[in-house]
């Protein structure tokens, strides 16, 4: 009769543990530049639902195991266009990702001086004056 229970108990901390175990899967792949085919190194790979994250390695590679669901992925890098999709992990996916950059144009920028006021007869050099105090 003890054995009995023990096996129940057994079984029943078994169960309970097994209740509690969340599926997880790896969603996995390369991100790579729109124009050139090239890998990107150091891509932030974000999950804003879990607050979890990766990055590309020196391969364009990125990794990550999370629990089944749906999520949104955000593909941030710099120079580039911010890119996010939605994912449902069912199973282990191989997701690969390209990003185009983001061409910003700035304003001409014109440095000016009065050459007339420069001396270059007596260039002035750093000078840093000491006073020694007993």
């Amino acid at each position: 009769m003890n054995q009995s229970k023990l096996v129940a108990v057994i079984l029943l901390l078994l169960s309970i543990s097994f209740g509690f175990a969340q599926e997880k899967f790896t969603l996995s792949g390369v991100i790579q530049d729109q124009e050139t085919n090239e890998t990107l190194i150091g891509v932030t790979v974000f999950f804003p639902e879990l607050n979890t994250g990766t990055s590309t390695n020196e391969y364009g590679f990125y990794s990550i195991t999370l629990p089944k669901g749906n999520y949104k992925i955000s593909l941030s890098y710099i120079g580039y266009s911010d890119k996010i999709e939605t994912i449902n992990l069912v199973e282990n996916l191989k997701k690969n990702f390209i990003l185009a950059e983001a061409a910003q144009s700035l304003e001409e920028v014109i440095i000016t001086e009065n050459i007339e006021k420069l001396s270059i007869r007596k260039p002035q050099m750093s000078v840093n004056a000491l006073t020694a105090s007993t």
